[in-house]
């Protein structure tokens, strides 16, 4: 019992922060979707939605994998200006630089040839230009992230990018110069730029741009093992981006912009149960990326038992309070939204069950098995979209949300699989107990990682 208050006390320190910053982004995104919610017509507020959850898409996809490159492979311990992490950041800068052009070379034509494009997709180019913005603003939040600075990672994009368009967006519907749910999109794309542009200068504080010319600094065969790291990355942010918003873009192209409406906000108010472990992996996922650097895996066991256990907790009492307060927050949106309660029940039980795995994606991710995870992601996502098909065609709304949950907890399953097989690392929440109910570390003392790794982060 004294090990669980200590693990508690000592856990808040690092944790308060992350999860207050957390739980504000999410009552801040809450606002966001109400104020548009009030000052636009539905079929407006579905546009507004539909834009959004395209650019966000495409931003994930943008970010080219670096985000993930950059966690795993950064040292913190060196000095500024380690030759390694100045070639690493080159690196960075050049596949992001691709992927934003990419992005706002396809917004052009969108743009010019907007007339001829069904009405839904006028504004399509927008979306685009916001997702070339997230993209840096994703690698942004996960290089001030492994460095420690909560506040700089999360709170211009989690608290006053948000804030700042609550106060727009409503300021803008009161004196009638809202201009619908495109003109929200560009209120909330332009205040995006302005704080990814104040990250980007903190940035470059920190840094300069010796990174420009620090390609040669590290061998080839680390170039290639990036670039090969890479590719796995940016088709695991495919996956991971299409699982987020497929949906909600194919209800707003199939059904209607009004379902898609309904179904972004059920979305949102689900994912309040995934606050604790957004919270712990912004914290935990640096701190287990070091212990892999030094082939420390009795010590990863030892913290990825207590973040996913921590986790699932505080999402499953999440679940039982949302439970009683889940109608009336759909009705302060829409009236309409109450009828579609069970669709938020299960959504409410995906976000449960991923909170359960814990870190376990990330885990795998940083951990060698982007491969792996690659590949099953893939043929299960080609189940996925059968299922998707068939379970909408039977239950609507309904049959899409099942859908999720079962390609989510799949996929949860695909790297538990491999972490337990490949490092003997548990990460389901009951790992948590095993310390405390069998005497202490289990006798079959999980595999090293290979020696000589330290270097690259983690072992294959």
């Amino acid at each position: 019992m004294r090990e669980l208050l200590d693990l508690a006390w000592t856990g808040a320190g690092r944790f308060l922060p992350a999860f207050s910053s957390r739980f504000s982004s999410t009552l801040l995104s809450f606002l966001v979707l109400l104020a548009a919610s009030h000052f636009l017509p539905t079929s407006e507020y579905g546009l507004y939605v539909f834009l959004f959850s395209i650019g966000s898409a495409l931003g994930l996809i943008a970010v080219l994998g670096q985000q993930i490159l950059v966690v795993k492979h950064y040292r913190r311990a060196e000095a500024s200006g380690h030759p390694l992490n100045q070639a690493l950041l080159g690196v960075n800068a050049r596949w992001l630089a691709l992927g934003c052009f990419v992005l706002l070379a396809a917004a052009l034509p969108l743009w010019l040839f907007a007339d001829r494009l069904p009405p839904t997709y006028h504004y399509l180019w927008l979306a685009f230009v916001f997702a070339a913005i997230f993209a840096l603003s994703e690698y942004l939040q996960n290089y001030f992230r492994i460095h420690g600075r909560i506040n700089m990672s999360l709170v211009p994009r989690e608290i006053v990018w948000r804030g700042s368009s609550i106060l727009l967006i409503a300021g803008a519907g009161f004196v009638g110069l809202l201009g619908g749910g495109a003109g929200a999109m560009a209120i909330i794309t332009g205040l995006l730029a302005a704080t990814t542009l104040y990250q980007s200068v903190c940035f470059l504080q920190d840094e300069g741009v010796g990174w420009l010319k620090a390609r040669d600094q590290v061998p080839a065969e680390t170039h290639g093992e990036w670039r090969r790291e890479s590719g796995y990355f940016i088709a695991n942010n495919v996956l991971n981006s299409a699982s987020a918003y497929l949906e909600t873009i194919l209800i707003g192209a199939l059904l209607g912009l009004n379902e898609a409406g309904f179904y972004f906000v059920a979305l949102r108010i689900s994912m309040l149960l995934l606050l604790p472990l957004a919270a712990i992996d912004t914290v935990g996922i640096p701190m287990i990326a070091a212990r892999f650097q030094k082939s420390d895996t009795a010590g990863a066991q030892l913290l990825i038992g207590r973040l996913s256990f921590a986790s699932f907790c505080i999402s499953l009492l999440g679940a039982l309070a949302l439970a009683v307060v889940a109608p009336f927050i759909l009705h302060l949106f829409n009236p309409e939204f109450v009828q579609h309660e069970n669709v938020l029940v299960a959504l409410c039980v995906m976000s449960v069950s991923l909170a359960f795995f814990g870190p376990g994606s990330w885990l795998l991710m940083i951990g060698g098995g982007e491969r792996f995870f690659l590949i099953a992601r893939a043929i299960m996502f080609v189940l996925y979209l059968g299922l998707l098909y068939a379970l909408a065609r039977v239950g609507g709304l309904m049959g899409i949300a099942i859908a999720g949950l079962i390609f989510s907890t799949a996929s949860s399953l695909a790297a538990w699989y491999w972490i337990k097989q490949k490092w003997r690392i548990d990460n389901m929440a009951t790992a948590f107990f095993r310390p405390f109910l069998f005497g202490g570390a289990p006798q079959d003392q999980p595999d090293p990682l290979p020696p000589g790794r330290a270097s690259e982060g983690a072992g294959r």
